[in-house]
């Protein structure tokens, strides 16, 4: 026993719309989340930093306008010690008052002063010790745009602010409008890991967890709305594949989804009358093709068995021959309809005389009009008009309307042709009296398939394709086709095709 080698084919891992538009949303929402927290962390950084330049940049001009005026002073060598004190004394309450560095250096940018000069403790001072500041140089670039004005910006500094940028404010100290020095007050930049930005972090976070949570509900509540009736729809486009049409949807919603319903609910309609016309075709088909093979089969079998006197047997083959060509254009129009259908029928354009062609279709029924002593009128006032059309597919309209008009002639009624040239082409009327097509059927009788009540006459046969048949055919040639009805008075069929076949269909 050989086993077959089966490759199994990879599952593919389905997602429904609901957790698709779920998990959609709330990516996009914490996305957003994470942008805006990353602009926000910029705005703050930047309006910090502005903020700080302005407070370190008027505290430096303050400082450095309090320096010139001492400076300016004409101070002995014993009272400069108590001016630098006083100066020390000033740096220390202001750098830690605004959280800040505060120096002073000489006209080439050396330290002169800077608060950790100054024991606070004894009030001393220690002038050009200070282990913080040493070896410390501002960059040239910063002293050259410092001025009496001040000047500030956001720097990386050497030892000992390495490693972090620093918000800088300063002013030049000028002494007789000469400079003499300058005041630097020195900060941190805004840090996203300082305890400031932790906190504000740490409330962006929790209002962002709220807002997502309350998002998930609302988009929750929202997505089930969406989905439910797609649901439905889901559901019931099984049931219409499966041939069960009774269920129509709730034409409710949003815009899109009440379209989307009434298209479904349309599709079911038509698809319900498809499928009524599918059975009713299947039983007159079948009634249609049984009643003739079963008269066929007992007239031929009597023949043979001899049940039938030979003197009537002739008789009798007319009746089988008959029939067989009933059967044979049943099986015609069928194939004719088929290809028009699937667009395989191709017309054979040829100029058509129309009056002899109409005259040609009647004459098929002349037994059937004298049987049923019907009068033709019309035929002598018909004008001659000449039509490019398929003349055997056209002759198969005018056969099935004058066959449609036999049958449901009252006896001893009357069939009238009527013909003329309009809008370009050929309107053609034939018209019959008799009981007439209900109001409420008329719409309908061109329906593939559907007869109309055969109370109407005692010798209706047929499907229901004839009419059919003679639309399409007439729609073919570019031409359209329609009745009219008087219940109790007469049924009229107009159809008009153009003369040409480049012409655009007419109204009629």
């Amino acid at each position: 026993m050989t086993k077959k080698n089966e490759t199994k084919k990879p599952m593919r891992r389905k997602y429904n719309l609901f957790f698709r538009y779920m998990g959609f949303s709330i990516a996009s929402v914490s996305i957003s989340f994470i942008v805006l927290y990353i602009i926000f962390l910029l705005f703050i950084s930047g309006s910090w930093n502005n903020d700080r330049m302005e407070v370190l940049q008027s505290n430096a001009v303050v400082i450095a306008e309090k320096t010139a005026a001492l400076m300016a002073d004409d101070i002995s060598a014993e009272d400069s010690y108590d001016t630098a004190l006083s100066l020390a004394d000033t740096l220390n309450t202001v750098s830690d008052t605004i959280e800040a560095d505060v120096f002073i250096l000489d006209a080439e940018g050396r330290l002169v002063l800077c608060r950790h000069m100054l024991d606070t403790q004894t009030h001393t001072l220690h002038p050009g010790e200070c282990s913080t500041h040493s070896g410390f140089e501002m960059p040239q670039s910063i002293l050259n745009k410092t001025t009496g004005q001040g000047y500030s910006t956001v720097a990386s500094l050497a030892k000992p602010y390495a490693g972090a940028r620093q918000v800088v404010g300063g002013a030049q100290v000028l002494v007789g409008g000469m400079p003499s020095g300058y005041v630097f007050a020195l900060a941190t930049s805004y840090n996203v890991l300082s305890p400031y930005s932790k906190n504000i972090t740490r409330m962006f976070v929790i209002a962002a967890i709220i807002s997502l949570f309350l998002m998930i509900l609302m988009s929750y509540f929202f997505a089930a709305q969406l989905v439910r009736p797609m649901e439905k729809m889901s559901r019931l486009t099984k049931q219409y594949s499966q041939g069960n049409f009774n269920e129509r949807l709730e034409v409710t919603g949003a815009k899109e989804q009440q379209e989307l319903a009434e298209s479904l609910n349309d599709m079911a309609n038509s698809l319900s009358v498809i499928e009524d016309s599918r059975k009713s075709f299947i039983a007159n088909v079948s009634h249609e093709l049984k009643t003739p093979m079963t008269t066929i089969g007992g007239f031929v079998d009597g023949i043979l068995d001899g049940t039938i006197p030979q003197e009537e047997e002739r008789r009798y083959l007319g009746i089988v021959s008959s029939e067989i060509k009933r059967l044979a254009r049943l099986v015609v129009t069928m194939l004719t309809l088929s290809k028009i259908e699937a667009g395989e029928e191709n017309l054979n354009y040829a100029p058509t005389d129309m009056n002899q062609l109409l005259f040609n279709a009647l004459l098929s029924f002349e037994s059937a009009v004298d049987e049923g002593g019907l009068m033709v009128e019309g035929f002598e006032d018909l004008p001659h008009i000449k039509v490019d059309a398929d003349q055997e597919l056209l002759f198969q309209v005018a056969y099935n309307l004058f066959d449609n008009a036999v049958k449901f002639s009252n006896k001893g009624g009357t069939i009238r042709v009527g013909m003329e040239e309009q809008d370009g082409g050929a309107l053609v009327s034939i018209s019959n009296s008799g009981k007439g097509i209900p109001e409420e059927e008329i719409h309908r009788i061109f329906e593939r398939f559907y007869k109309v009540d055969k109370s109407r006459s005692e010798h209706v046969k047929g499907v229901g394709l004839g009419l059919n048949l003679a639309r399409d055919i007439v729609e073919l040639h570019g031409g359209n086709i329609y009745a009219e009805s008087e219940p109790g008075g007469f049924t009229s069929f107009r159809f008009w095709i153009p003369i040409n076949k480049t012409t655009e269909p007419g109204e009629v």
